[in-house]
């Protein structure tokens, strides 16, 4: 009995072995029958040595940061997946309704981004879960997928919905709720995980900069005392620009003169509290006009738009469409009676003076960057329409970057103010030649700029 059952054990190994070594027969025809599906369409990949292998997250899973080149037409699906599997070392499970083929020509492309283009070419969705990578087509994942509530704090959901809809997976779907600062998102739970993470990266509070500004009359003798370096380079090019506007409601054609804005830029190296006050001190020496102070805080990112100037009213006159009438005369001898069109008036405004417009981007906690626009306006009095003048239009654009509470100064805008005095003792100065004696006459010609001073501080 006992050598009955010994026999029966051994043959029950032997059987045990044979159906191992067939399994390992398989599993190797196998693997050399998906390397050579692989080999079969020009695989190749970059090669480290075991202590530099870098890994790249892909969905929780940890993946080679390998180059693979792989062209071919017609490429089967199925065998190509399971190759890839195979070749890196991916946990994976295939859904049975994964089939059809591919033409793929990739070349030294990471193995994360080649898996994302195998997949959309094969119009097939994926999840992970437990480090294991699930791919199947849209039917056989459909029950996987999850909806999901996601609460906004800073950016508008109408806004992230905009961001996120085209990297948003193929079957996922985002709506933004009509009530709240929330969004619905419909995916795979892995899919979901990326969307958070992306919102997390893009619902962050918008610094806050506040702005500081002084625009001034200065003389040009003055500036001298400010400490100003005029060394500071735009950030960009600078693009200037320079053009001449008719007054609307007349005919009148008019050729306007026009002249470049050459705006100087430079950083003060007195703080702007140190330059305030000895701009008020200049003002009441004579020095200069503080013409305006403001004072605005903005989102970064935002534009801020300061104007210094005067507004400027005039009528225009405009006939309506159609040609008059003439009506036969009543008599022989009586006049030709002809209607003309009716003319109406409207009241039209036009804005002088400075224009600036600042838009901060908060680079770091130490740097600004500002896209800048100055346009002056000014009226042209050689050129008349009417009576009333034309207006010149010169503007610059251009973008510095400066540190946090420094001062920045915009200077350039130069003009000559001409006066002319006659003094002289009554009815004396009046006679004739001899009047000279007793009269003086003065021309004074005062050179002067307009400064603009700039002062950005991150407050938030």
């Amino acid at each position: 009995m006992k050598k009955t059952n010994r026999n029966f054990l051994t043959i029950l190994f032997f059987i045990l072995l044979l159906l191992l070594s067939v399994i390992l027969f398989n599993l190797s025809n196998n693997a050399a029958a998906f390397a050579g599906t692989l080999n079969k369409y020009n695989f190749s990949k970059t090669s480290y040595n075991s202590p530099n292998i870098k890994y790249v997250n892909f969905y929780g899973i940890n993946l080679p940061e390998n180059k693979i080149t792989i062209n071919g037409n017609d490429i089967p699906l199925r065998p190509l997946i399971i190759g890839l599997a195979h070749e890196f070392h991916i946990n994976y499970s295939l859904s049975n309704d994964v089939k059809g083929a591919i033409t793929l020509h990739i070349n030294k492309i990471y193995l994360n981004k080649a898996l994302k283009i195998i997949f959309e070419a094969g119009n097939l969705n994926f999840s992970v879960k437990n480090k294991v990578l699930f791919i199947g087509t849209s039917s056989s994942l459909k029950n996987k997928f999850k909806v999901y509530k996601i609460k906004l704090k800073n950016i508008q959901a109408s806004k992230a919905i905009t961001l996120l809809t085209p990297i948003m997976p193929k079957g996922g779907k985002i709506i933004a709720m009509p009530n709240g600062n929330e969004i619905l998102a419909y995916d795979l739970p892995s899919n979901i995980k990326q969307v958070n993470k992306i919102i997390r990266n893009i619902d962050i509070k918008k610094r806050i900069v506040h702005i500081q500004a002084k625009i001034v009359d200065i003389s040009d003798n003055f500036t001298r005392n400010l400490g100003v370096s005029w060394s500071l380079s735009p950030y960009h090019n600078s693009t200037i620009t320079s053009t001449g506007t008719n007054i609307t409601g007349f005919s009148t054609p008019v050729n306007l003169s026009s002249g470049n804005l050459n705006l100087n830029i430079g950083t003060s190296l007195q703080n702007f509290g140190l330059i305030s006050a000895q701009l008020t001190m200049g003002q009441q020496l004579g020095y200069d006009k503080i013409i305006s102070s403001p004072d605005v805080s903005v989102v970064s990112g935002s534009a801020a738009t300061i104007n210094s100037g005067t507004t400027l009213y005039y009528v225009a006159y405009t006939a309506s469409s159609g040609a008059g009438t003439t009506a036969a005369p009543t008599s022989s001898t009586g006049p030709t009676i002809i209607t003309q069109q009716p003319i109406t008036s409207t009241l039209q405004t036009i804005t002088l003076g400075l224009t600036l417009t600042v838009t901060p981007i908060v680079e770091s906690s130490k740097n600004i960057l500002l896209d800048l626009t100055v346009t002056n306006s000014q009226p042209n009095f050689g050129q008349m329409v009417n009576g009333f003048p034309s207006t010149t239009n010169q503007s610059v654009t251009t973008t510095v970057s400066v540190k946090n509470n420094s001062t920045l100064v915009l200077g350039g805008i130069l003009y000559t103010e001409k006066s002319r005095s006659n003094n002289g003792i009554p009815f004396l100065s009046n006679i004739p030649i001899l009047g000279y004696l007793f009269s003086s006459r003065q021309k004074k010609v005062d050179k002067e700029q307009l400064m603009i001073f700039i002062s950005p501080k991150i407050i938030r």
